[in-house]
């Protein structure tokens, strides 16, 4: 399932259900799929938000994922995956940029930031 994500000052997107769940618990508005945030509401979800992804980052670098000796290899400047099906993770904070963009746009025009099942 697919969550939309409104607001006045930012244009619309969608998520997966899973990746929206777990930012919207990070703001702490996680278990419903469909709600609204403003006013110092808003901003303290920013906050939430934004803290959490910083420390997620921070145990992420502190304890990369380590390759064993055979599968490091010196890099040539070749990818050889660069036409691989395999998806590539994308960073937690990469895909929470739209909705903290969003919800740094609402809180300093006074706004709001609404989600529902699209």
């Amino acid at each position: 399932m697919l969550i939309k994500f409104y607001s006045e000052q930012s244009a619309e997107f969608v998520m997966l259900d899973s990746t929206a769940d777990q930012l919207l618990t990070m703001m702490g508005r996680g278990g419903s799929t469909e709600g609204s945030v403003s006013g110092d509401a808003l901003a303290s979800a920013l906050d939430r938000l934004v803290s959490t992804i910083a420390r997620v980052q921070a145990r992420e670098q502190e304890s990369p994922a380590s390759a064993s000796p055979d599968e490091k290899e010196e890099d040539d400047g070749w990818d050889d995956d660069e036409d691989s099906d395999e998806p590539k993770d994308v960073a937690l904070s990469a895909r929470a940029e739209p909705l903290v963009t969003m919800l740094r746009r609402a809180r300093d025009a006074d706004g709001y930031v609404m989600w529902r099942p699209d």
